[in-house]
């Protein structure tokens, strides 16, 4: 119903002018508790993430993409259509990258909102490849604080700067309501939670991935400026990209056109991702802890408009 982007344009025009009730009547906000219990009773083998609901039995596994948006590990508000946009998004990038011949696990589409995938052991890891100076990092930077994640940042930067090579920043994967840690490649290594040579494997292919990305994004006159990747392992010990692949959800994106420009003058990229939540957030001194501040409804329109821009420029429809 919803495939036509012109049709969730008009609808978004419609939310500017109503009230939150109207907005909400188009948020999907994931399985209802009879599901659930439904489909447990049938095998499956139920997850309820921070932003989608997992489905698994046996080799096959469901990501259900939801409306539910979060920040610094915390659920913060539903954006409409959000998982309907997210998930096309997320399937463009699968088949690009499948076809480039990056090791995805087979895929497909069964429903709107729904990719389905094989069922691989999943490595406890986020695997964060930043190519320039923003969020989590900017902060810690402005801090003094000079090494992130095992890497040492070189002096002088100035907030939102190009680094001088992609790197590398892992963080654990923690569970709903936890916070994810950053880590270093030997913490990983000495905890058990893979070894030397499989670290050197997700290193190698996290940071082709990342310029397989940047390339393609700077091409619509977007910059990729970081993202983050999952990672899983067959019974053979293959090594498959799994979960999402460049999505405003997992990676921040800015205009190309304006970088430049803005950042000489000291202000802010125009951001392409759910950052501007994160700043709002961060302005009203929730940063994690206390009480998650409430969104104003025009935020989440635009912020639905970006996902929606995103997913029309990559001519997901």
């Amino acid at each position: 119903m919803f495939e036509n982007s012109c049709t969730i344009s008009s609808l978004f025009e419609e939310m500017k002018i109503k009230d939150s009730s109207f907005l909400e009547k188009y948020c999907y906000k994931g399985l209802s508790e009879k599901e659930k219990t439904e489909l447990s009773e049938n095998g499956f083998e139920i997850h309820s993430g921070k932003v989608r609901d997992c489905v698994i039995k046996e080799n096959s596994f469901s990501m259900i993409h939801t409306d539910r948006l979060s920040a610094f590990d915390h659920f913060i508000c539903h954006i409409p259509f959000k998982g309907l946009l997210l998930s096309k998004i997320n399937l463009f990038w699968l088949k690009k990258a499948k076809s480039a011949g990056f090791p995805i696990p087979h895929f497909s589409e069964p429903r709107d909102r729904v990719i389905e995938m094989e069922n691989l052991k999943l490595f406890p890891l986020e695997i964060v490849v930043r190519g320039y100076l923003a969020g989590s990092m900017l902060r810690a930077y402005e801090k003094n604080e000079r090494n992130f994640c095992h890497n040492t940042l070189e002096t002088g930067l100035k907030p939102w700067s190009k680094l001088s090579s992609p790197i590398i920043t892992p963080t654990t994967k923690a569970k709903v309501g936890k916070h994810d840690e950053n880590t270093t490649p030997e913490e990983i290594i000495k905890k058990g939670q893979c070894t030397k040579d499989e670290w050197e494997k997700i290193e190698k292919l996290a940071l082709s991935l990342y310029e397989f990305g940047r390339k393609h994004y700077e091409t619509l006159g977007w910059i990729l400026v970081d993202t983050k990747y999952e990672f899983g392992q067959d019974a053979e010990g293959n090594i498959f990209l799994v979960d999402e692949l460049h999505t405003p959800d997992s990676s921040r994106l800015w205009e190309k056109s304006s970088y430049k420009k803005n950042i000489e003058a000291s202000l802010p990229p125009k951001m392409l991702d759910k950052e501007v939540i994160r700043r709002y957030l961060i302005e009203k001194g929730f940063q994690g802890k206390g009480i998650v501040p409430e969104i104003p409804h025009h935020k989440k329109i635009s912020l639905a408009e970006v996902y929606l821009e995103v997913a029309k420029k990559l001519e997901c429809f």
